[in-house]
């Protein structure tokens, strides 16, 4: 997690969160070249999509990391914080807790899917080697 990730609303899950991975041409200045495409991966959902420099939520709060005690700013209303200190994915504090149990399921039906996606792909190569 590195300073300078922008934090954005997914349009699949709409909760607001930094990316989970992010790909993206560079400024000669080394930073984000907005004239091209800039694909992220959702935190959240895991959803692929492309983003604008219109997309990205300026940070505009604080909160303390509970691990490491850095001063992390975000986005208020963000479901997820990235700690730019440890690295350690925060709960945003501003979610009640109806978001907390949308989070919750949102999250879980995620890594259910990467798990049936990833058993799939295991399936297929031993198919394939005759496992």
């Amino acid at each position: 997690m590195s300073a300078f990730d922008p934090y954005s609303r997914c349009p699949d899950c709409r909760f607001i969160a930094p990316p989970e991975s992010m790909e993206y041409a560079l400024t000669s200045d080394g930073g984000t070249d907005w004239d091209w495409p800039v694909r992220v991966t959702c935190l959240v959902c895991h959803a692929r999509h492309v983003i604008t420099a219109a997309d990205v939520v300026q940070a505009d709060a604080v909160m303390t990391c509970k691990r490491c005690g850095a001063a992390v700013t975000h986005p208020a209303g963000a479901a997820r914080i990235g700690c730019t200190g440890c690295g350690l994915f925060l709960l945003g504090p501003d979610l009640d807790a109806s978001q907390h149990e949308e989070l919750r399921i949102t999250e879980g039906l995620a890594s259910l899917a990467l798990r049936e996606t990833y058993l799939a792909a295991r399936q297929r190569a031993e198919r394939r080697v005759g496992l």
